[in-house]
């Protein structure tokens, strides 16, 4: 029962599958929703695990028309839980996540995430100011060189 409700209320918010709703589940069963069988184990998965975590975050398969988590807030919580790898990154100048942090700070073409990656290697200890410095003061950092870059305080 639980798992219809939740099902129906993510195909409500603009899941991806109308039997089965939006998350891991979905996209594990992928193809095969149309048979009740997979239709149940697809929206279990999802109802169980993943639909709360893929509405906030707008992944696993689920999409929200207007966003429930605007790019400032996905942006605290990915600095929050890659902070590390965020630092060892910057550093270098470059990987995956400094990337994905380029993307949630607007930088939407190769052109401008180079341009952020190269800014803030050469900015480091501008935006990591102490070894125990928090993720927001260390976006705060990262906002105030953009905001000082020609090419990314446009964005």
């Amino acid at each position: 029962m639980a798992a219809m409700v939740l099902s129906s209320a993510a195909y409500a918010l603009g899941a991806s599958d109308p039997n089965a709703g939006c998350g891991w589940g979905t996209s594990a069963f992928e193809g095969k929703t149309d048979k009740k069988l997979y239709a149940l184990f697809a929206a279990t998965t999802n109802g169980t695990y993943t639909q709360t975590f893929g509405i906030s975050s707008e992944t696993a398969g689920c999409t929200v028309k207007g966003g429930w988590v605007k790019n400032e807030k996905k942006a605290a919580v990915f600095a929050e839980v890659n902070l590390q790898k965020i630092s060892k990154e910057m550093a270098q100048g470059g990987g995956e996540y400094v990337t994905a942090l380029a993307t949630l700070l607007g930088c939407q073409d190769e052109t401008a995430k180079q341009t952020f990656i190269k800014v803030t290697q050469k900015n480091y200890e501008s935006i990591f100011t102490t070894a125990n410095i928090d993720s927001a003061t260390m976006l705060r950092n990262v906002r105030n060189i953009m905001a000082a870059d020609p090419t990314l305080a446009v964005l």
